[in-house]
């Protein structure tokens, strides 16, 4: 299974190499706010520059994550984000924003990009329309069936990424709006409450968790995965603990090294035991499944009940241990409490303790929001400490490209975008044996970079045969390097970068604005945000007669109907809506490209931001009308009105295959 490649979360540095310890090949993390996990501790531009290099040295991978909804105002801010990912080159950026896509493609090619499960693409047209918008890798809708990647792994046009193990999401993936609706925090913006995780009560059901589906374990799939030759296997989890990852990592690894051993099957099955989750399986993977997906009895939370609450006390808390306790455990105080790590136990006033077993009683220091009765949740375990390996990553090397002429008469150099031409004048005899060889002059220039850089890339010319002894040629390497290091310190590595901002704005000033076209009106075919890949061919089927019977507008509503909307008759309109996510004008670009003719904007966009979208907009944008579900899935939930305990009243229906769920309105 070698080319299956092992991607693991990595929420912060330590975490990235707990995944690595435990045999991931690749990492995938967020830099900033633009990413989908915002509650994560993420990275700064110096800790992933460092993380980067130590992948590289390692032969690892690092992928960030962009992959959240942009709004106008942070258009800029998003700008020069993707600026600095440029000077540090992580292996790929995953994106969600259609407009984040648009600039990379058209400011940044020498990033590659990956296509987030957040753009909720399920089917081979939407396979189709991320390869033809410059998507190396399509990371799939985790409600896809294994039936149904058969079918799309027989011949992709890009690399595909599935998701193998951790938790899973009731909605579909980029449709769910319940955080950003009841709580003001978007989902597609990195900042999910995880409503679905909560307590709801359907008419003619008992209060349950109804949203809230079981964790997904892909052991028993890893034969198939191979099969299908997918590219890469993603375990979900940045917001866990180091064990968590070091734990999945090292038992996906120990499996993908040993197939059919069942002593490393049953050294895997032990790590992932100890791993806490929910209760798991195979999830959307097979359909059978679906019916006892969500165990409504079963808490939302994850985490082993560890410790119960005896008494409240000025200092902190006394509690029952029910399992065990050791120092440096992560524990949750309670089902939706704060987390937090156990750093001190005492059995008696003074007496402190490393481990408390079941049945004892020990009081723990601190301020908690508790009272007696409440659960204290062990999510991680002790002795997964990588924060002094943390500290120790390597700087991050700017990468310079070098030219070396050699010459018996003397060396001269240059490094790409500097300016300075070093010079160092010799007489070298020439040589019967052993001339130098470009190859050698690679080897000694390639060290002895100054602090911050390193040469990533050495062109070498030598002309004619001579010899030049090895410490003479680490002497020319360090005259070399002496030269050029003040000139480096004053330099503006990336003069470029200037360039690309400029023409970002020239070309966002000219992209456009003022179109007041009307909203579609008529007959119109919409084109399902769900298709099946078993369905694709009878939509397209479904849109030719469309076609035949006059109807000349159509309604994409995600990235699979373009490509199913390629013969619609010239003279047809193509009008753009939710879950094509459009937030910002650049997004409209993309939209545009696509063949687009008009938007609507997403439900999520700022009321405040439309006029200026219009203002930059190359498409008449539309403000949504319709009523948007707040959450979809294929998951078959009870039908009818549905209820909270914040007041707050739903209803359920299904339509082509999908539950979804509405808001429904108070009275007046």
């Amino acid at each position: 299974m070698s080319h299956l490649e092992l991607l693991s979360p990595a929420g912060n540095p330590e975490l990235a190499l707990a995944a690595f310890d435990g045999g991931a090949d690749a990492v995938y993390c967020g830099l900033g706010s633009f990413n989908a996990r915002a509650r994560a501790e993420n990275f700064t531009a110096d800790s992933l520059g460092r993380l980067i290099r130590f992948a590289h040295e390692n032969g690892k991978k690092v992928y960030v994550t962009f992959n959240t909804l942009i709004f106008e105002p942070e258009l800029g801010a998003m700008f020069e984000a993707l600026a600095e990912l440029s000077k540090l080159r992580p292996d790929a950026v995953i994106v969600q924003d259609p407009g984040v896509a648009w600039t990379v493609r058209n400011y940044f090619p020498e990033l590659t990009l990956h296509a987030s499960t957040q753009m909720g693409i399920h089917n081979s047209a939407g396979l189709q329309c991320a390869a033809k918008c410059g998507f190396k890798r399509v990371i799939l809708e985790r409600q896809v069936t294994l039936d149904e990647l058969r079918l799309m792994a027989a011949d992709p046009p890009v690399e595909l990424e599935v998701f193998v193990h951790g938790s899973l999401c009731c909605s579909l993936s980029g449709r769910c709006l319940l955080s950003g609706t009841l709580c003001h925090a978007s989902g597609n913006r990195g900042q999910c409450r995880q409503l679905c995780r909560k307590l709801y009560r359907p008419a003619k059901k008992p209060e349950g968790y109804w949203l809230s589906p079981g964790d997904l374990n892909g052991v028993s799939l890893l034969d198939e995965f191979r099969k299908l030759k997918i590219s890469s296997l993603k375990i979900e989890g940045r917001l866990r603990t180091p064990d968590y990852v070091w734990k999945t990592a090292r038992a996906y690894r120990i499996l993908l090294d040993s197939p059919g051993d069942p002593a490393a099957h049953e050294e895997s099955a032990a790590l992932l035991r100890a791993a806490v989750s929910r209760k798991s399986g195979t999830a959307f993977y097979h359909k059978r499944n679906w019916d006892t997906l969500i165990a409504p009895d079963a808490s939302g939370v994850f985490g082993e009940t560890a410790a119960e609450v005896k008494q409240i006390l000025r200092r902190g808390i006394l509690v029952e241990v029910l399992t065990s306790l050791h120092l440096g455990d992560r524990l949750r105080a309670g089902s939706d409490g704060k987390s937090f790590s156990l750093t001190a136990m005492e059995k008696s006033r003074g007496s402190r303790t490393l481990r408390a077993g079941a049945g004892e009683k020990v009081f723990i220091p601190g301020s908690f929001q508790l009272k007696n009765g409440d659960k204290l949740l062990r999510i991680g375990e002790n002795g997964f400490d990588f924060s002094r390996r943390a500290g120790t990553l390597p700087e991050f090397r700017h990468r310079l490209q070098l030219t070396i002429h050699a010459a018996a008469d003397g060396f001269t150099g240059t490094i790409g975008g500097i300016t300075g031409k070093w010079h160092a004048p010799a007489g070298f005899a020439r040589a019967d044996r052993h001339p130098l060889t470009a190859e050698s002059v690679k080897k000694v220039f390639a060290e002895g970079a100054p602090a911050g850089f390193a040469a990533a890339e050495i062109a070498v010319t030598v002309t004619g045969e001579f010899f030049v002894p090895a410490a003479e040629l680490k002497a020319l390497r360090r005259n070399f390097w002496e030269f050029f290091a003040p000139i480096l310190r004053n330099s503006d590595l990336y003069p470029q970068i200037a360039e690309k901002m400029a023409k970002f704005f020239a070309d966002h000033q000219q992209s456009g604005g003022g179109f007041q076209a009307a909203s579609p009106a008529g007959s119109a075919f919409t084109v399902p945000p769900f298709i099946p890949e078993t369905e694709l061919e009878m939509c397209r089927q479904k849109i030719a007669a469309a076609s035949q019977q006059g109807i000349r507008t159509f309604i994409a509503t995600g990235w699979h109907a373009p490509e199913l909307l390629r013969e619609v008759p010239e003279d047809a309109e193509i009008h753009f809506d939710f879950p094509f996510p459009v937030t910002n004008s650049i997004a409209v670009r993309m939209a545009a490209a696509l063949g687009a003719d008009s938007v609507v904007a997403a439900p999520e966009t700022p009321a405040e931001t439309l006029e200026t979208i219009r203002q930059y907009a190359p498409l008449a944008v539309h403000t949504a009308t319709a009523d948007v579900p707040l959450l979809a899935t294929r998951l078959p939930l009870p039908s009818g009105n549905w209820s909270d305990r914040n007041g707050h009243d739903f209803c359920v229906s299904r339509r082509d295959g999908v539950s979804l769920l509405f808001m429904v309105p108070p009275e007046e």
